[in-house]
C-alpha cells in the first residue's frame, strides 16, 4: 500500500511524462493521485472512524477513471499541445491514468516495520520505505532530456507526440510483416 507521498510522486512523474509542465497542473496531478483516499477524511467525519469506508467506492476503477477524465476535461490536468490548443481527449486520458494509478499502487505489497513513532497509523520507518520505493519508480517514469546529444541518452517521448510514435511503430510493423505493402521488396524498413 502506498502512502499519500507515494501516490503524489507517482502522479507527479506521470504528469510530467504526459507533457504537463505548469506548476498548477503538476500540483493538481500530485493531489489528484491521492484523491481516492478522500474516503479516509469522509469516514472520520461521517462515522468517527477514518478506516470504516476506506477502499470502498473511491477505490474502484469506475471512480478513478471518471474522476481523472473529469479532471482532465476541466483543465486541472492539461498537457501542453504542439499546436497551442488543448486536446481534451488526451487531457482526459492523462487525468484518468494519473488518478487510476492509485489502485495498482495500493495493491503492491510493501515491507512494513512496526517499530518507532507513527504518523497517521503508519510507522515513520514505513513512510521512509514508501517514499524511497515510489520515488525510485517516479525517477524511472520521469521524462529525460529532449536533446539526446546533451544527455547521451535516447530522447524520451512526451504525451503529445506519443500518437505519432505509435503510428510510426505500427507502420514499421506492417512494413516488416508485409514489405510489399510499403512498396519495398526487402523485409527490413529503411529510415
Amino acid at each position: 500500500m502506498a502512502s499519500p507521498v507515494g501516490h503524489g510522486v507517482i502522479g507527479l512523474a506521470l504528469a510530467r511524462r504526459f507533457g504537463i509542465k505548469s506548476r498548477i497542473g503538476l500540483v493538481a496531478a500530485a493531489l489528484a493521485a491521492s484523491l481516492p483516499d478522500a474516503d479516509i477524511i469522509a469516514g472520520a467525519i461521517l462515522h468517527g472512524d477514518p478506516w470504516k469506508i476506506h477502499r470502498k467506492g473511491t477505490h474502484t476503477l469506475n471512480f478513478t477513471l471518471t474522476a481523472g477524465a473529469l479532471a482532465g476535461l476541466a483543465g486541472l490536468i492539461a498537457a501542453e499541445s504542439l499546436g497551442g490548443e488543448r486536446d481534451l481527449l488526451l487531457d482526459a486520458l492523462a487525468g484518468a491514468a494519473i488518478i487510476g494509478s492509485h489502485i495498482p499502487l495500493d495493491r503492491v505489497p510493501i515491507p512494513t516495520l512496526s517499530r518507532g513513532p507513527s504518523l497517521l497509523g503508519m510507522s515513520l520507518s514505513n513512510w521512509i520505505i514508501d517514499a524511497a520505493i515510489w520515488s525510485a519508480l517516479a525517477w524511472a517514469i520521469w521524462p529525460r532530456a529532449a536533446d539526446p546529444e546533451a544527455s547521451g541518452a535516447a530522447p524520451s517521448p512526451s504525451f503529445p507526440n506519443l500518437q505519432v510514435q505509435l503510428t510510426r511503430r505500427a507502420a514499421t510493423a506492417v512494413c516488416i510483416g508485409a514489405p510489399a505493402a510499403c512498396g519495398r521488396a526487402d523485409p527490413v524498413p529503411r529510415r
